[in-house]
């Protein structure tokens, strides 16, 4: 055994040093009819690098905006000598004891036995977070703050009275419980700052639109300059899970690529009214190539919390952002080596947006075989291995597609943008032919040169395993004005399964 000693671990990512390149760029779009406080109706759109730019800008996790539930325990009877009554809220972890109050000698009537258990509970809200106040007999109790709408459904208050107790009254069950918005906002940004420590983030607050049209990923990447590389959307709980969104947002996607502008786009929304997720629609029939939709949601952390806070589906839509940040363009988040999604707490025990625990007896090995073929994106685990990961990077298109997964987007989006910044300084120049009216090989040479930098970058970056760049010299640029370059890439394979072929042998 060592000396006793202090030992120092230094700690990596806290100063936000800019990480190279641009591919780490990113933007969430929240929607919602309240605005943070460093927001406003003409200021909508914010860029932050750590989660406390995003707590200085108003979206917070202390629950500000939440309004709490209330219930009360009408004392109908001041009871006798050694009475007493013990109050309980059935909460998502368990039940939890607001106290007990034990008959005071002094407490003669309902009015000043509701002030002492008033008294009780405050006496222990550093404890269990609820508060109370006293109004005659009446004892209103206050939930504590992150419950939301949890509290208001079902029976959670309970009154237990001692062995034949006299002291007696009535329950009201907590109502009017509304769930923090910005605490789920806070809470993706928060995800992605931990799977992407030096992230770059921009956030749009907007308001809910009738319909869905998404331009406002448009307006934030003209925000931004073009240079949000991928986009989470998170789609207001008010309107559920749509497949024809993501069609609509792959368009506004397109029409960004076609602009030069190109990212692609992350989809979360709520699909808590679909208790059977193998019911969900199947997105390989779609062409939304440009798109990915998550299905996820943390377990028993905060996550779920907010998941049961809202009523509503919270998704890993944060986690899935700051995976896919943090990743080379080539690369599947899908990687267990590289990217573990869970953190020891948040994501360790994993479930469906709809709430169902992995756990549960229905989530077979067929019905996520079945998921994964409908192109959805979810976190799963491993036999022998810690962590969570997730299933795949795929997108809303057949398997067949050379643009299955989010990772042949970002591939040849780098290679587009980088190639095009490349080559636009050199339109409407001029361009030497042989006598034959072929180009010339200086001509050739300058073009290709153009087009295969950044490739070739690319390449050592290992990003792309090769290219070719080739010229036709014998096109008519003269008569047409255009010249046509022929560009070739060959991909960073993925070994999405590995076999192992194993047996006895008599010798080796």
């Amino acid at each position: 055994m060592s000396l006793n000693n202090v030992s120092f671990v230094l700690g990596q990512g806290g100063l936000g040093r800019p990480l190279p390149g641009q591919d780490y760029i990113s933007g969430l779009a929240f929607y919602g009819s309240t605005l943070p406080s460093g927001f406003s109706a003409s200021n909508r759109i914010k860029q932050f690098f750590s989660v406390q730019d995003a707590i200085a800008a108003g979206i917070t996790n202390n629950y500000s905006d939440e309004t709490q539930a209330t219930g009360s325990f009408l004392v109908t009877a001041a009871g006798s000598p050694n009475d007493s009554v013990t109050l309980n809220v059935a909460e998502p972890n368990g039940t939890v004891s607001l106290g007990t109050y034990n008959k005071l000698s002094s407490d003669t009537t309902p009015t000043l036995v509701a002030t002492s258990i008033a008294a009780v509970i405050n006496a222990g809200t550093q404890t269990h977070g609820y508060k109370a106040t006293a109004s005659t007999a009446t004892v209103t109790i206050t939930a504590r703050k992150g419950l939301g709408i949890f509290l208001n459904s079902g029976t959670p208050l309970t009154a237990t009275y001692s062995t034949s107790a006299t002291l007696a009254g009535t329950l009201t069950q907590f109502t009017g419980g509304i769930a923090s918005v910005f605490a789920t906002w806070n809470y993706h940004i928060s995800e992605y700052f931990r799977l992407q420590p030096q992230g770059n983030l921009y956030v749009g607050i907007f308001p809910i639109p009738t319909p869905y049209t998404f331009v406002e990923i448009t307006t934030m990447q003209n925000f931004a300059n073009g240079a949000i590389r991928q986009i989470g959307v998170f789609k207001d709980s008010t309107s559920a899970f749509s497949s024809g969104d993501l069609t609509t947002i792959h368009n506004v996607c397109q029409a960004n690529v076609t602009a030069h502008k190109e990212l692609v786009a992350l989809y979360g929304a709520d699909i808590s009214g679909t208790p059977d997720v193998s019911t969900l629609t199947n997105l390989s029939t779609l062409s939304a190539y440009l798109v990915s939709a998550v299905i996820s949601q943390d377990g028993t952390g905060l996550g779920n919390s907010l998941f049961q806070a809202t009523g509503k589906s919270i998704t890993t839509l944060g986690a899935l952002l700051g995976a896919v940040a943090s990743a080379k363009v080539s690369q599947s988040i899908a990687w267990v080596a590289n990217f573990n999604i869970s953190n020891g707490y948040e994501c360790d025990n994993i479930a469906f947006a709809n709430g169902v625990q992995f756990s549960n007896a229905s989530v077979t090995d067929s019905l996520l075989t079945t998921l994964q073929n409908y192109r959805y994106i979810f976190l799963r685990k491993f036999v022998g291995v810690a962590g969570s990961y997730f299933n795949e990077n795929s997108t809303a298109i057949a398997t067949t597609s050379d643009y299955a997964y989010i990772a042949d987007n970002r591939t040849i989006q780098k290679a587009t943008r980088n190639i095009y910044a490349n080559l636009v300084s050199a339109l409407n120049s001029p361009i030497n032919l042989n006598s034959d009216g072929t180009l010339s090989d200086e001509a050739v040479a300058y073009f290709q040169g153009l087009a295969e930098t950044p490739l070739i970058q690319m390449v050592r970056d290992g990003e792309l395993s090769g290219s070719n760049v080739s010229i036709n010299t014998t096109q008519n640029i003269l008569s047409t004005g255009l010249l046509i370059i022929n560009v070739n890439l060959v991909q960073i394979a993925t070994g999405r399964n590995i076999q192992v072929n194993i047996g006895y042998s008599v010798t080796i």
